[in-house]
């Protein structure tokens, strides 16, 4: 039985979508030999740029981090919307690269030989501020180029698409650009190109139209400074699978053509489909053109991609956890930048410790737990599922708190709080607008340290907190919510431990020791 809560897999000869359903955001895919790597925004999540490996295109593991930590000490605290966006990945002479954005920064690069290994620092290719989606290529003349976005909120305008000269070496932009291609008119909001070269013509492929009821488009031309040509080539249609696009051509040893996207749902983040492609005079055709209008539509199942490989079960996303390898797994991530007092895998042996973090300033006290550094999450795995932790705190201070929550600009969590004197189980449920407005909904004396805790999950991403003593037997508590998703994020599982008291920063003696987290299939029992 595969080990995980999303199977792509319908049977040996055939799959479905999405094949990841997990918000790996604004996917870039390249093949190197027989192996395929894909790379996703993480914005502020660190570490940050995951790649994931696969044989098949279908099945795919999170293998390694390419950013240890974001260069800037604004990253200590949690940026909500910034960091890292929308990455290409590409290999040239023996090595693999990695651009991005950083939009109020400007366009970074880092490389290795070994994707597996540790990655290069990065490198500052250009300073400015609003230049978001690179992506670089070399050209069979020796000479390189690299093609950008523009973000409005950041320069003033968008929907162009620049080309700019860019050394050998890949680490400087030369000059200042030339605007290729205006999609003002006929492409809106047109962004994340990726440049390609096949048959004489230089290709452009970039997501218009907006995030949730967008479409895909081509553009090319026989000079890459243009003028381009442009043709949408994949749109909703009549399917289920809305605003189909922003993603990575591919190509098979075989020879097969496929092309790797996003859709966006909501709470759920970015999830990733995978659709077949093929090419008709000079220009690609993505999905299946149901109605023969020359523009795909997105397949919901479909055969597998013709390779060799067939043990797909090698290649999974791992959820669950028991603190027992001797670094934090690879499927959490950090709110920010961490600290290495934050946390200890050593002190308790296959125990996770958090110690409670306070403010990290003298500003005024803690207002949202979803703006605390020290959020360790990891990306909801599948439409339905449960989440169990076990949990036993150490707490001498007045207002630390520990447990699970559901992140995003609509969140809750449950676990277990220091008072003046006693502690209690509580639920706070909290919105970000404006301002936070954060609440404590349910809340119940406890005369014991250590607790079950769980979150199930139904479609739709409904969620239901309980809690248990014994681990079996488990009780309702507090309210249902359906998380909201943050700004370019999908909302986020994970563990905490905190102090809303107005203490400044880790308080040592105070801490949650986490024996496990359990992510399970949902079960019937589970039904709100």
């Amino acid at each position: 039985m595969i080990p995980t809560l999303w199977d792509p897999n319908v049977d040996e000869e055939r799959y479905k979508n999405p094949i990841i359903h997990a918000d790996y955001s604004d996917p870039d895919v390249i093949r190197v030999g027989s192996d395929y790597f894909l790379v996703a925004s993480s914005f502020n999540c660190v570490p940050g740029l995951p790649i994931l490996h696969s044989k098949d295109l279908i099945n795919w593991k999170i293998v390694n981090y390419a950013v240890e930590r974001l260069p800037s000490p604004e990253y200590d605290t949690p940026q909500i919307g910034k960091g890292i966006w929308a990455p290409a990945i590409r290999y040239h002479e023996e090595k693999f690269y990695i651009y991005f954005s950083m939009p109020d920064n400007g366009i970074y690069v880092c490389y290795t030989d070994d994707p597996f290994g540790k990655w290069s620092d990065i490198h500052l290719v250009k300073a400015a501020k609003g230049w978001i989606d690179p992506c670089p290529f070399w050209d069979e003349d020796g000479n390189a180029y690299l093609v950008n976005a523009f973000a409005k909120s950041r320069i003033g305008f968008n929907s162009k698409l620049c080309v700019s000269r860019l050394s050998a070496d890949g680490l400087r932009v030369l000059d200042e650009g030339k605007i290729v291609f205006d999609g003002a008119k006929t492409q809106p909001t047109i962004e994340g190109p990726k440049l390609y070269k096949r048959n004489g013509y230089y290709y452009i492929f970039a997501p218009a139209g907006g995030v949730k009821f967008g479409w895909q488009t081509v553009l090319r031309s026989k000079d890459i400074y243009g003028p381009y040509e442009e043709k949408i080539v994949l749109h909703q249609g009549k399917t289920k699978i809305n605003g189909p696009h922003q993603g990575a051509w591919v190509e098979t040893e075989k020879g097969e053509h496929w092309f790797v996207h996003f859709q966006d749902r909501g709470p759920y983040g970015r999830v990733v489909h995978l659709q077949p492609m093929r090419w008709e005079d000079n220009w690609p055709l993505i999905g299946i053109d149901v109605d023969g209008d020359g523009i795909g539509e997105p397949v919901e199942e479909y055969r597998k991609p013709n390779t060799n490989y067939k043990n797909e079960y090698d290649f999974y996303l791992e959820c669950s956890d028991h603190f027992d390898k001797p670094q934090i797994s690879l499927q959490w991530q950090w709110h920010a930048n961490p600290q290495d007092n934050w946390y200890s895998l050593e002190k308790r042996k296959s125990y996770l410790r958090l110690y409670a973090v306070g403010n990290l300033t003298n500003n005024n006290k803690v207002k949202s737990i979803f703006f605390m550094p020290n959020l360790l999450l990891q990306k909801i795995p599948a439409p339905e599922f449960i989440a169990i932790v076990k949990l036993e705190v150490n707490f001498n201070k007045e207002g630390s708190y520990a447990g699970i929550i559901m992140s995003g600009s609509r969140y809750s969590s449950i676990g277990i709080k220091r008072g003046q004197k006693k502690l209690s189980l509580v639920q706070v449920l909290g919105d970000v607008k404006e301002d936070v407005i954060e609440n404590t909904v349910a809340k119940m004396p406890i005369e014991t340290s250590q607790v079950f805790l769980k979150i199930s999950v139904k479609e739709g991403a409904v969620c239901k907190f309980s809690f248990s003593f014994d681990g079996k037997k488990f009780t309702d508590f507090g309210t249902e919510f359906i998380p909201q998703e943050a700004i370019w994020v999908g909302s986020k599982i994970g563990l905490f431990c905190i102090n809303t008291s107005g203490k400044n920063g880790v308080i040592q003696s105070d801490y949650a020791d986490f024996d496990y987290f359990k992510i399970e299939n949902f079960r019937k029992e589970d039904e709100c």
